[in-house]
This record gives structure tokens, sequence and C-alpha cells, in this order.
């Protein structure tokens, strides 16, 4: 029997592609040679086997800091990376916009603010401009539920905007190099 170089699962000799995931076979005493797994050596995984067995773990990468557990605890996994680039990514956001929102709150509580009798009592255009800072943090909780709710399912779905800032998602690639050295 051979195996398939791409999902890891044993075909006949005689077959032509594989039927599991439908790679052309290379030829068959060639393939058995190369691939033929040892006793050392685990069989590869495929993506559906990888999101089922990380999907338990893959979740947390959207709650806060706690994307560091499945970036150490499952390193070798593309699933979890996948999800752990979104995560880090929206936690990065949001340590982010916090501070932009804490100087600028700031700002707008010196403008738009007065002092009575030794209390500041702010005025409207300050609410006004704190409800809309809140709507920020609105997007980043749906975001990131969407992610708790496709990591959990098993799937790799990107996120809305999220997806789209390439930077954070080049360093988890980067620490993911060094770990798996």
């Amino acid at each position: 029997m051979a195996f398939c170089k791409n999902c890891g699962q044993q075909i006949p000799d005689d077959a032509t592609f594989c039927a599991n995931c439908g790679t052309p076979v290379q030829q068959a005493a060639q393939q058995a040679y190369q691939q033929a797994p040892t006793p050392n050596t685990p069989a590869p995984i495929n993506a559906d086997q990888d999101a089922q067995q990380n999907r338990g773990l893959a979740w947390l990468s959207y709650v806060g800091l706690l994307f560091l557990v499945p970036l150490f605890v499952r390193k070798d996994s593309e699933y979890c990376k996948f999800h752990v680039k979104q995560g880090a990514t929206i936690c990065a956001i949001e340590i982010a916009y916090s501070i932009v929102k804490a100087i600028l709150m700031a700002i707008f509580g010196a403008i738009f603010s007065y002092s009575y009798y030794g209390y500041r009592i702010h005025t409207a255009p300050y609410f006004v401009f704190d409800t809309i800072f809140n709507l920020v943090y609105i997007f980043l909780t749906v975001v990131s539920i969407m992610g708790i709710v496709f990591a959990a399912k098993g799937q790799k779905k990107e996120l809305p905007l999220i997806s789209k800032i390439p930077w954070i998602g080049n360093l988890i690639d980067k620490i993911y190099a060094s770990l798996n050295k």
C-alpha cells in the first residue's frame, strides 16, 4: 500500500488519484518507498482533522491576551495559526484604540467641561464623543464573538476588516517560524 503525498491516506498501489483528496498519485512503488511512515514519524494531518482536533482551543484566540495559549500550545497547527492571527489583530487594535481613546477623551474633557464648585461637569459634546468611541468597542466585541463561533465550529472564515490588517499576521508568522525551529 502507498500513501498520498498530500493527505497521508493509504491508497491502492494501482490507483492514479487519491480517493480522499483527489491528488494525482506518482508511481506506486516509488511513492510507497518515499511516503511510507516510519514508527517515529507521525502521519500527516489534513486540514479537516486539524480543525476538529484544535477547535476546542482555537476559540481562545479571540479572548484578549489568551491568544497566547493556542500560539504556544498548538504551534504546529495551521488551524490555530489562522485564528491566532485574527485574535492577535483584534487584541492589538483594542489596546491601541484604548490608548488613543483615553488621550482624546482627556482632551475633550478639558475642552467640553467646566468646573462648578470644585466638581468637573461634562457637557453634551463630551458624551457624544464618548458614545461614538464606544461604538468601536461594540464592533470589536461583535467581531470577536464571530471569531469564537467560527473557531468553535471548526471553520476558517476571515473576519470583516480584521483580515485586511496584515502586519500583525506577519508578526505572528515570524513568531511561529521561531517556535517551530
